[in-house]
């Protein structure tokens, strides 16, 4: 049985809000009734949980009222404040969760706004710290690195004082690191993803293991150590079912084994991963990755003939302010050009790297 991502069930949840708040009553049933089902099939996610609760009560005061009955669980004015001032906080962290999912990240980061102003309403120091640690994350991804510095050493602050959340502390040094990486201090992040591997080890926590994997990869990327890179994807492959558990961690790992592959001039295994990485950014519906990887495509199949079909590509990353893609990507295409010496291409695919960098963490500033 296929597992449901949290943040589409958590989208779902905030689409039954929307209803809810219109009053519409059929639209409200027929959704709930759906999202009831997909708990069944949901990976595991209190806070979801949490808001659907939070929620279901706010829906059976309204079929009450509709019937012309007293509420059954009437709150003091105090509790319903809080209730709905956690509802609406919940609502917009969701939202921006799946905005982030979907790399639509200045919509994702106006959601994470209006949440942190009702932070006062949430009293558990680690529901806090999740907050901290999700938007960390975002700036992250963002580039938006003192940002993800400051929120991420928020939540592992809070995460350290608890011995029942070591996995969550862990989880921030392995994003700290990420953000040494950015900060090219290479060195330090190694240092730190390799002591996050061996904790994890012996804690036999593969999930996370597999992706401090994929980050070593993705280090030794940045050292142009392709060779070495490709044995931590393996691994990342290997230690975990990443295409059932971590679907976009897959494709990242599909997409770093294509590039690595061909800067090392194994083409034919780098098209094997860009076919693979396609065909499951498309059954998925990620937007940014199937551009991607129809970019690589095209630049290792037919580079000359296929100048306009990558520079549309590109185009629209550009729309979708993918800059964090773009700038990565457009300097590898970049790279394929001059290697066949067609330099006015090449200067293009330069200058929107350029462009990129520049531009990068600017849509969430």
């Amino acid at each position: 049985m296929k597992v449901v991502a949290s943040v589409d069930v958590a989208n779902l949840i905030n689409t039954w809000y929307v209803h809810i708040k219109k009053r519409e009553v059929s639209q409200a049933i027929e959704l709930r009734d759906r999202i009831v089902k997909l708990f069944d099939e949901m990976e595991e996610d209190q806070d979801v949980l949490l808001y659907f609760n939070l929620l279901d009560y706010r829906f059976r005061v309204l079929m009450e009222d509709i019937a012309g009955k007293e509420p059954s669980l009437p709150p003091s004015a105090e509790d319903k404040a809080k209730t709905d001032g956690m509802l609406r906080y919940y609502y917009f962290l969701f939202k921006g969760m799946y905005e982030s999912a979907k790399n639509n990240y200045s919509q994702a980061l106006m959601c994470f706004r209006v949440a942190e102003r009702m932070l006062d309403k949430v009293e558990d120091e680690i529901e806090k710290a999740e907050f901290h640690y999700k938007l960390g994350n975002l700036y992250y991804f963002t580039k938006t690195t003192l940002l993800s510095f400051h929120h991420l050493s928020i939540a592992k602050s809070i995460y350290q004082a608890y011995e029942e959340y070591k996995i969550q502390s862990i989880n921030c040094t392995v994003l700290l690191a990420l953000n040494y990486i950015d900060d090219g201090r290479i060195m330090r992040a190694e240092n730190m993803l390799k002591a996050c591997a061996d904790r994890l080890i012996k804690m036999n926590e593969y999930h996370l293991l597999s992706a401090v994997y994929y980050d070593l990869g993705f280090l030794k990327i940045q050292e142009d150590k392709h060779t070495e890179a490709i044995q931590y994807f393996n691994k990342s492959f290997e230690t975990n079912d990443l295409k059932k558990n971590a679907p976009i961690m897959y494709l990242q790992c599909i997409y770093e084994s294509a590039r690595s592959n061909y800067k090392l001039g194994n083409v034919d295994k780098a098209l094997e991963w860009v076919q693979k990485g396609f065909e499951f950014s498309q059954e998925t519906n990620n937007i940014n990755f199937s551009l991607k990887f129809s970019v690589l495509n095209t630049c290792y199949t037919a580079p000359l003939d296929g100048v306009d079909q990558v520079k549309e590509f590109i185009n629209r990353l550009e729309a979708r302010k993918a800059y964090v893609d773009i700038e990565a990507l457009a300097e590898d295409v970049a790279y394929v050009y001059i290697a066949l010496k067609n330099y006015k291409v090449s200067t293009y695919f330069l200058e929107k790297a350029i462009k990129s960098g520049k531009l990068t963490g600017k849509e969430v500033l």
